[in-house]
Order: C-alpha cells, then structure tokens, then sequence
C-alpha cells in the first residue's frame, strides 16, 4: 500500500466471526457459491501486516516469521506479495510453519496503481496484472493449505474502473468454483466508505478490509454503512469520489435561532474533514448567518482531526428576533473527482436559541444542488438492516507509516493508542477483526512490545 497521493480536481473479511448475513446475500443465483464461505467461522481475527523478515538473500525469514507472529500473538498474517519475485515460492512454504503455530493466511495483492506502467518496475508476482488467474491459483493452494483462507486487493477502489462489479463476479465465480470457502476483501480507506460502494459491491465481496481510523467516530460510521443501518453519517456533509460538479453547487443544512437579549452573540462547534491534500480553489466549508458568510474554510492541508470554532456573529445578529444559521459546503470551482467528508458536532451558542443540534440532524433543513450529499433533515436517511458485511481495522504500525496518516509525535505509546482503539471498537461488536499495517518485527521493536501487550490483553479480557 502506496501513500496517496493528492486528488488533483477536473482529472481524472472476511472475517465472518459467526456473522449470519453476508455482503452477498441479496443475489440468488450466486447462493450457492456463496453460503460455504460463510460457515467458516475464524477464530478472534487479530491480525498482522506486511514487514516481513527476510534473509540476506532476499528470501522470506520464514522460522523467524512463524516465531515472531507466534510471539505477537496474532491469529492471522497478510501476505503481501510484492518485494519480491520469490514471494510466492516463498508463501507455500510459510503456509505448513504457520498452520504449525496456528496461524490463518491471507494472500495480499497490489493493483493497476501499484505495479507497471503507472508505478515503479514490481508486480505480484508470478500472475501479475491477471487477477482471474490469482483467483483461481489462491484458491487452489489453499485446498492444500486450509489455513490459506482469504485474499486481498490494495488501493481497491482507486482502481475501480478496474475492478469492475462485472470483472469480480467473474473472478470469484472462478475462485468459488475451486473453493467456496477462500474469501475475497477490497483494501478501503474510511474515507471512501460510502453508500455507493456498498451498493455496487456488496454482493461480490465477503468483507472489507479498511484503513486507517482517525478516531472511533470513523469506526461507528463505517459500521452503519456496512450494516445498511445509515446511507450518509449523521451531522456529515459530503462529496463523493468520482463525481463532477460545476463552480456554484453546494449542499447546506439550515435551522433558525431565537436571539434573545444580550450584547454579544457567538456559535460554538467542532468540524473537521477528511482531506489533508494540498489541492485548494474546489471545496469549501461555511458558516452563514441570514445569508451573510460568518466563516470560511478551504478543505485543503486540513489535518483530519477535530477543530474547535468560535464565530462571533454579533453584527449579524444584533437587533433581530429570530435568525437562520446555515452550515453550507461550497465548490467554488467544479471538480471531476475529489471527494471529502465534512463532519459537524458539538453546535451551542451564546444567547441565541437554537431549534437543534448537530446531534440532532433530523431536525434541520437541507438545499442541495448538485451531487452533494447529507447527514440532515429528511436526507438522513436510516438504512433497512438488509445486509452485514464484515470489516477489518487497519491501524498503521510502523513510525513513518503512522506519521503519515496521524503527524507527529509517531511514537510507540501512540501507535499503541491507536491500536488500542480499534481492539476496543471490536470488542463493543462495531468491526470483525484488527489488523496492524507494516508492524516493525525487529527484535529491538517497542512498538511490537506494545501492540503483543495490547493483544494479549484483548484475548484476556474477551474469556
């Protein structure tokens, strides 16, 4: 998994755990290929990624593998074949030493974006860019290695033109013919996580992988939509990805405010968006009070995490009886893909009185033009519980990684903490399993000192 790059405007699990509904329930002519996957029941899923110990010759570190991840305490690793041309000799040998330690595999594959021509001179190898064909060959490899029991796509839905609704139906018809139980997931990230996916996906996947949390809300969220329990988070104001709009389009949410005697009026909330790009001019979040922009923000170098506002909107207050305060998300040039989320929590004001919180999105009224999306008024649309399709945290375990997801300080204390988010998301039933992303495995490792306290504990506390 690459670092994302940022999205230039105007361009271009299973792990079922016992889980009774699956993402592809709804399709009755797939039942029969689908339903044995779902009787295999994994045991706790806390799982490995990537960083694998290997030789001075470049081959995989195979005894010192089996011995680390027996000692971290995982239940499952993922595979990545990629570093190098060997990895898949490499894999049928790992396979018997795992199954030794108890150990379950998933085979972890890069896409399009990650391979040649658009990136670098590595593949996966042996099959490549054929991922028919790797459907079929995982399959088989594990009939004769059962402790091989799913497989996973990279960076799955920026190549979604790619992979295609039609193309993986046609590569897991391939796979479930050999092996109805090995599972297929996307990699996602909790950004991309919406409503459409869902709907044009699920009932071609056995689960998710998904990363990485920015905080528990993005676990919740990511849960009701994976649930059909909610189409677009309450309190969010969205675009989506793929999707183009013209210079004017904008969604808001509105709600009046009785003022009531004072000298000074301010509205108090907290905000934040999903975009920590550099690409500025496109989206922009408001604050308006009867019509008149209190406050402005460009979603560009936002950090992804929750900022405290205070906007004094005494002069427009002043003198009224009743105001209308709108949140208002604007494209003040059209895009063609660049999707962001914006979240609002957290609404009081001083001597205004307001007709609702943000905890109270029903409530409040909704204008839209364009492809805009919201978590307000009679938009906030509760899903029908029709489907479950199950999902697996990543959580970023490696210093450099982490800083590039969270900033700075990328200690081992706050990789842990983040971690210890996501075992505790499990735990209250919002994920099927937790995996760290490139956990460093040296023996010299604090951070993995950690994160096998933090699982150990997990498994404690779960008897």
């Amino acid at each position: 998994m690459q670092m994302r790059t940022t999205f230039i405007p105007a361009m271009i699990l299973l792990a079922f755990l016992g889980a009774p509904a699956l993402g592809r329930a709804g399709q009755e002519s797939d039942k029969q290929a689908v339903e044995p996957a779902g009787q295999v029941l994994f045991r706790e899923h806390l799982a490995d990624y990537d960083s694998e110990l290997r030789r001075a010759d470049g081959r995989v570190d195979l005894d010192a593998m089996a011995a680390r991840l027996n000692e971290l305490g995982v239940t499952t690793y993922y595979w990545l074949i990629w570093h190098a041309a060997t990895d898949w000799d490499d894999l049928k040998l790992f396979l018997p030493k795992a199954a030794q330690a108890g150990i379950e595999v998933w085979v972890y594959l890069v896409p399009p974006s990650e391979s040649p021509p658009t990136y670098g001179n590595q593949y996966s190898e042996p099959f490549r860019l054929d991922y028919s064909r790797w459907a079929e060959e995982i399959a088989r490899l594990s009939l004769k290695h059962p402790n091989l029991t799913a497989w996973v796509i990279d960076d799955f839905y920026a190549n979604r033109e790619f992979f295609t609704p039609a193309y993986l139906r046609e590569f897991q018809r391939r796979s479930k013919a050999i092996n109805p139980r090995l599972a297929f997931l996307p990699l996602m990230y909790f950004d991309e996580m919406r409503a459409k996916f869902v709907e044009d996906y699920r009932e071609m996947i056995d689960g998710v992988v998904v990363a990485y949390l920015q905080d528990r809300d993005e676990i919740e969220w990511t849960w009701a939509i994976l649930n059909d329990a909610a189409v677009v988070p309450p309190g969010e104001l969205g675009y989506p990805w793929g999707t183009p709009s013209r210079a004017g389009d904008f969604v808001m949410a509105s709600q009046s405010a009785k003022v009531l005697p004072a000298d000074r009026y301010v509205l108090h909330f907290r905000e934040r968006d999903d975009f920590t790009g550099e690409t500025a001019g496109y989206h922009f979040k408001q604050l308006l009070v009867d019509g008149v922009v209190v406050w402005e923000e460009d979603v560009a170098r936002g950090q992804a995490t929750w900022c405290k506002i205070a906007a004094d909107v005494t002069p427009q207050v002043r003198g009224k009886s009743n105001v209308t305060l709108w949140f208002r998300f604007l494209d003040k040039k059209g895009v063609s893909n660049f999707g962001v989320r914006w979240h609002l929590s957290g609404l009081r004001a001083e001597n205004l009185q307001l007709a609702a919180d943000v905890a109270e999105p029903r409530d409040w009224e909704v204008a839209r033009q364009g492809a805009f999306e919201a978590g307000f008024g009679s938009e906030t649309k509760m899903g029908q519980r029709r489907f479950h399709i199950p999902f697996i945290s990543m959580t970023a375990g490696a210093e450099g990684e982490f800083r590039q997801r969270h900033g700075d300080p990328a200690t081992p204390e706050r990789i842990a903490e983040w971690l210890r988010m996501s075992l505790q998301a499990y735990k209250d039933g919002k994920c099927d399993g937790v995996v760290t992303y490139c956990l460093d495995k040296r023996p010299e490792s604090q951070t993995f000192s950690l994160a096998k306290t933090l699982f150990r504990e997990f498994r404690r506390d779960k008897r």
